[in-house]
């Protein structure tokens, strides 16, 4: 298995020498110290400054693509399909594409498990992460939380799960800008290969996020609201267009569709509050929709 090539592709922050770049560093040094080295990392850049310069520190094989987001910041869809495209055109055996944030900090031994539990036609992650606020709490050990109702950093498929015309097509027609909902319509891209491996990583092996401080970015809160708000909207379409569960924008539902590698009763047992607020949830709505429209409304500001 050590002929597997793995590509991740990712997206950077500017280099400006405050603790952003701290936090990337970590998550290069983290790529650099694998185990496992037949992987390769496809970057792409919106006019990124010094991310370049940086990553030439970097023992790691490096493929630089420009991306182009229009009126927008930058482009996850971008992301994606420039390495899906650099992989097409490069490796003519099977690959896997593995997307991820630059704020996660990876075991040594993270991409060697990843090859371990690999399967044909696989969709994988591995979630919950540790969420740190910074490097010092890291370091100490000191994670804020870990549950189910934060996002995915990081999912990867191979060769074989793209080959559905509908799943790739709809990767390149449904356009993610900014921030926000690109991991659950990734997740969602599975409904429509047959067959797939869905697989979570988590009891074997953990992810780490280091918040980046969005202040230092120039990413205020408005800015988040407002890609997030636009991505929902080309989620919504997708799901519409294709018939597919609304239930994917619920960050618990999107978590069950993976099957653990190791000790999946006890991961249920941990996260039970998680998978019980959501089950409490879902009835819920189930309720309020066979009321009639006025004690719906009236059942629902008492609920909220």
């Amino acid at each position: 298995m050590d002929s597997q090539k793995i590509i991740i592709c990712t997206t950077f922050r500017d280099f400006k020498g405050n603790e952003n770049d701290q936090v990337q560093r970590l998550f290069l040094e983290s790529l650099e110290s694998q185990k496992y080295k037949n992987f390769e990392v496809v970057v792409t850049l919106f006019g990124e400054k010094e991310v370049e310069n940086e990553l030439r520190k970097f023992n790691l094989k490096t493929f630089f693509c420009y991306g182009d987001p229009g009126p927008f910041r930058y482009s996850l869809t971008q992301v994606v399909t420039n390495a899906i495209n650099y992989a097409e055109k490069k490796y003519k055996e099977n690959y896997i594409i593995l997307w991820t944030t630059c704020d996660v900090i990876f075991s040594d031994n993270f991409l060697n498990s990843l090859i371990r539990n690999y399967k044909v036609n696989i969709l994988g992650t591995s979630h919950p992460h540790r969420i740190y606020f910074s490097r010092e709490d890291y370091k100490g050990g000191k994670y804020r939380e870990e549950g189910l109702y934060s996002g995915f950093d990081l999912v990867y498929f191979d060769k074989k799960f793209l080959q559905n015309d509908k799943l790739f097509k709809s990767l390149k027609n449904y356009v993610y800008n900014d921030w926000g909902i690109f991991e659950h319509f990734l997740i969602s891209l599975g409904e429509f290969a047959c067959n797939k491996n869905v697989v979570n990583l988590y009891e074997e092996e953990k992810i780490c996020k280091i918040e980046n401080n969005r202040q230092l970015t120039n990413e205020p809160n408005q800015f988040l609201i407002d890609s997030h708000k636009k991505n929902s909207a080309t989620f919504e379409k997708f799901l519409n267009d294709n018939n597919l569960s609304k239930n994917y924008f619920n960050l618990t539902y999107c978590h069950i569709k993976f099957k653990q590698v190791k000790r999946t009763f006890w991961h249920y047992f941990n996260f039970r509050e998680d998978y019980v607020g959501f089950v409490f949830g879902q009835i819920k709505e189930c309720i309020l929709r066979m009321m009639p429209d006025f004690i719906r409304n009236a059942v629902a500001k008492l609920l909220t």
